[in-house]
């Protein structure tokens, strides 16, 4: 196969508008640096970016990674580290190492570790070009938002660095933005560049931005024969937070590319291709058959990555989230994602019940849900509603399918292809072994380790740089109130739902900790019951976030 070599679209032609040159000759990665600096990203976590979902995923394609129990895992671009940190408070026996050329997001990053008690995890503030053989082999090497918004000569030094640094089983892990979904993102970005040319400040580029928002929903002719496309990013765009729109939308880097390019890129520097971190999104099926069909006529004869390609063309794909290992280790990679290889791995998902939409067409027997990522759900199928009700009675435990077809009496066959549906959809959390929850079950409630810690840190670590996650590697947006929190410090795996009811109706009765409603309780009486739902509630939040082992 033969595909043009990779290179940016428009970045030269804006980067002067974008990002004058300063007047004391910064170079780039200083100007990068600068800019994280003064706005830092949100350090969140992303579980396809997990090093358990990666080897669960790269099983799907053939490919055996290391376990991630006693792994080596670099990311670089780690912002705060908000995206590793679960992993190394939920595997203590693996070791950790975050890069970013941010000193700002990695002294925000060391705190936040140093808060959490963790010492399997070191943050450095350098460039990920700078990284030599002295960091070391890893098994697992993660780049989440870094690849598109870097010049050529960073994204050539990270393949390399994946190539030279990686393992011999090792897998990276490399998100970027991809062409054709994110035409209509450069129409709005280059909009955006032009208008704030000439601001003299962050405040002032943002205005401009969101000025250029208002002019797209308010002012686009119907004519527009890009205007659906439009639409769907401005609404997008719309609700992102500053922070976010600036670095996604005014940095002087953020360069998307074909899927072919970015494999072909990859290629010349010693790595082969595997698949998507969400293997569903690689599954033609999942779009309508009416792409599978013409997928599978367009594709005779082609080759994996082309078949990709067709498919990005096809469903407007903008973002990909690769893997890669180096050329030749690996002997059998498929071509497609196997879901049933699926029935190696362990599952775990929670469905919330949700009313149907009002458009939505009836279906005798059939329940809404929305699953973990807030997707909805419509089901019918007798077993498979078993099994959703199974894994949410366990969650945020997993089961094998052998556990499954035990609790829901079916055979193991059934059970497997309810199984397989899940994953091909993407609607479970995958792992190849036990997790922290199988394994670290207690009757009494007893919260996931570091969680007190973070939610107890500086206001602006905690509001807008290291985010709150479970050990399924998820983001929980969920905070708790003041007597939530009185009571998980006292969630130790020791005392039940009743002596923690008790000891919230004493606090409150001898006023140490204010009421639901931020008022006081002192010297009231009468609590239990409150005190009894209040702790009842709280549990079922921990659990339905995954904060909580029992």
């Amino acid at each position: 196969m033969v595909v043009a070599p990779f290179s940016p679209c428009s970045e030269e032609l804006f980067v002067a508008a974008t990002f004058p040159v300063s007047s004391n000759d910064e170079s780039v990665d200083q100007q990068i640096a600068r800019h994280y600096d003064e706005r830092p990203y949100a350090s969140e976590s992303f579980s396809y970016s997990s090093p358990v979902h990666i080897q669960a995923a790269a099983h799907l394609y053939g490919v055996s990674a290391p376990a991630p129990q006693r792994a080596r895992v670099l990311e670089v671009g780690c912002a705060a580290g908000g995206n590793i940190l679960p992993f190394a408070l939920a595997y203590p026996d693996a070791e950790v190492v975050g890069v970013d050329l941010s000193s700002v997001q990695i002294e925000t990053g060391r705190r936040a570790v140093a808060r959490s008690g963790v010492k399997n995890m070191t943050l450095h503030a350098m460039s990920l070009t700078d990284i030599g053989p002295e960091f070391g082999k890893f098994d697992y090497i993660i780049a989440h938002g870094l690849f598109s918004w870097v010049p050529p000569k960073v994204r050539d030094a990270l393949m390399m660095l994946c190539h030279t640094n990686l393992s011999d089983g090792g897998v990276a892990y490399i998100s970027y933005n991809t062409y054709p979904g994110w035409k209509a993102g450069d129409i709005l970005r280059d909009a955006i560049t032009l208008h704030s040319h000439g601001a003299n400040s962050e405040k002032e580029r943002v205005e401009s931005a969101r000025a250029v928002i208002n002019l797209f929903k308010d002012g686009m002719a119907s004519s527009n024969r890009m205007r659906g496309a439009l639409e769907g990013v401005i609404a997008s765009v719309d609700r992102l937070p500053d922070y976010y729109l600036e670095h996604e939308y005014l940095e002087s880097f953020n360069s998307p590319c074909y899927f072919v390019e970015f494999a072909d890129l990859a290629m010349r520097h010693g790595l082969d291709y595997v698949g998507d971190a969400h293997p569903s999104s690689e599954i033609a099926a999942n779009f309508g058959r009416n792409v599978q069909l013409n997928l599978s006529l367009v594709a005779i004869g082609q080759s994996k990555l082309m078949r990709q390609q067709y498919l990005d063309f096809l469903i407007g794909q903008n973002f990909r989230k690769s893997l890669l290992v180096k050329a030749g280790t690996q002997s059998s990679i498929l071509v497609q994602p196997d879901a049933g290889r699926g029935k190696d791995l362990r599952v775990a998902a929670l469905f919330k019940p949700m009313d149907p939409p009002t458009d939505a067409p009836e279906r005798p027997g059939a329940r809404w849900m929305r699953d973990t990522s807030g997707h909805p759900l419509c089901e019918s199928d007798t077993t498979m509603l078993r099994v959703i009700d199974v894994l949410g009675q366990v969650w945020p435990r997993s089961v094998s399918v052998s556990e499954l077809s035990e609790r829901i009496d079916v055979s193991e066959e059934d059970a497997a292809h309810a199984w397989r549906r899940l994953i091909e959809w993407g609607r479970a959390f995958v792992a190849m072994g036990a997790t922290p929850y199988d394994i670290e079950v207690t009757s009494a409630p007893r919260l996931i380790p570091g969680i007190m810690e973070l939610l107890d840190g500086d206001e602006e670590s905690q509001a807008e740089q290291i985010a709150l996650s479970n050990f399924w590697h998820s983001t929980v947006r969920w905070r708790p109130n003041a007597p939530q929190r009185w009571v998980m410090r006292h969630m130790d795996g020791e005392r039940s739902e009743a002596t923690l009811s008790r000891l919230l109706r004493d606090a409150w009765h001898s006023g140490k900790v204010m009421g639901p409603d931020e008022r006081s309780l002192l010297g009231q009486r009468n609590l239990d019951m409150l005190a009894q739902r209040t702790v009842r509630a709280l549990r079922e939040a921990l659990r339905d976030h995954a904060l909580c082992l029992s």
